[in-house]
C-alpha cells in the first residue's frame, strides 16, 4: 500500500505552514488533496511537488514563474515595460569594455544554469582571445 499523509504531516515533511500548502493547492501548483475533504490524504506525489515548489521559491523564482513550469511554458512570455518598471538585472563583467547584461527570472536561469552560462561564455570569450 503507498504511504499517505495528513496535510498537518505534509506540512512537517516540508517545513511549510499548512496556509502555505493550500496556496499551493489554490494556485493549482500542487495537485488537490485524495478523498473526501473530512479524510484528505496526500502522497507521495503531492510531497514531491511541494518540495519542487519549495526549491524553486526558494531560489526566488516568482510562483506564476513557477505555474509556468510546471505547465510546460519554458519561455516566459514578454512583459511590456511601462515608465516605473522595475527589474533585476545581473551584469557580469567578461574583459574591459565587454560586460553580459542579464534578466535571469525573465530568461528563466536558475541560479546553477546562469553560472553555466556564464562560465560558457568566459570560455568562449578566452578561446577567442587565445587564437589571436
Amino acid at each position: 500500500m503507498d504511504t499517505t499523509f495528513t496535510l498537518d504531516q505534509l506540512s512537517a515533511l516540508t517545513d511549510l505552514p499548512l496556509r502555505t500548502i493550500r496556496y499551493y493547492i489554490q494556485l493549482g501548483l500542487v495537485d488537490r488533496h485524495e478523498g473526501d475533504r473530512k479524510h484528505a490524504r496526500y502522497t507521495q506525489k503531492h510531497l514531491d511537488q511541494v518540495l519542487q515548489v519549495r526549491a524553486m521559491a526558494d531560489q526566488g523564482m516568482p510562483l506564476e514563474r513557477i505555474k509556468q513550469l510546471i505547465n510546460g511554458i519554458t519561455t516566459p512570455p514578454p512583459l511590456p515595460k511601462t515608465a516605473g518598471d522595475i527589474s533585476v538585472i545581473s551584469k557580469v563583467f567578461i574583459a574591459p569594455g565587454v560586460e553580459l547584461h542579464l534578466e535571469p527570472q525573465i530568461a528563466g536561469l536558475s541560479p546553477e544554469k546562469l553560472r553555466l552560462f556564464v562560465r560558457s561564455v568566459l570560455t568562449t570569450w578566452e578561446e577567442i582571445n587565445a587564437s589571436e
